[in-house]
């Protein structure tokens, strides 16, 4: 019964990027929580500890923005409504919008327009 279903097309957004997110956050919370410990522990009496406390904690800061840096590019979408043909200039981000000439409803789905439910 299982094999008779037909295959359901998934969308191009997913929850990688959300869970990429999270993980790019905790990593640099660790780095720079391991950073502060080490240079407020080890850095009093010697450099030892300043040596690997202060690029544990440059890196707790700058690693997030580093493994987030795709999170932030959009791709532009251009095309024509697919009711009346009016030229759309959005982005990837936007999932739905109305025209602005005819103010029907369409959906972005990964770069291109399609007519809206």
């Amino acid at each position: 019964m299982e094999a008779d279903r037909p295959d359901v097309p998934k969308s191009g957004r997913t929850f990688d990027s959300a869970y990429s997110f999270s993980f790019s956050i905790a990593l640099g919370l660790v780095l720079f929580i391991a950073g502060l410990v080490i240079s407020l522990t080890l850095g009093q009496g010697a450099t030892i500890g300043l040596i690997f406390g202060i690029p544990l904690l440059i890196a707790g800061l700058v690693l997030p923005l580093f493994m987030m840096r795709d999170l932030f590019h959009h791709n532009e979408v251009t095309g024509s409504c697919p009711f009346c043909g009016a030229a759309i200039k959005t982005s990837d981000a936007t999932i739905r919008l109305h025209c602005p000439s005819c103010k029907r409803l369409i959906e972005v789905r990964g770069t291109v327009l399609h007519p809206g439910e």
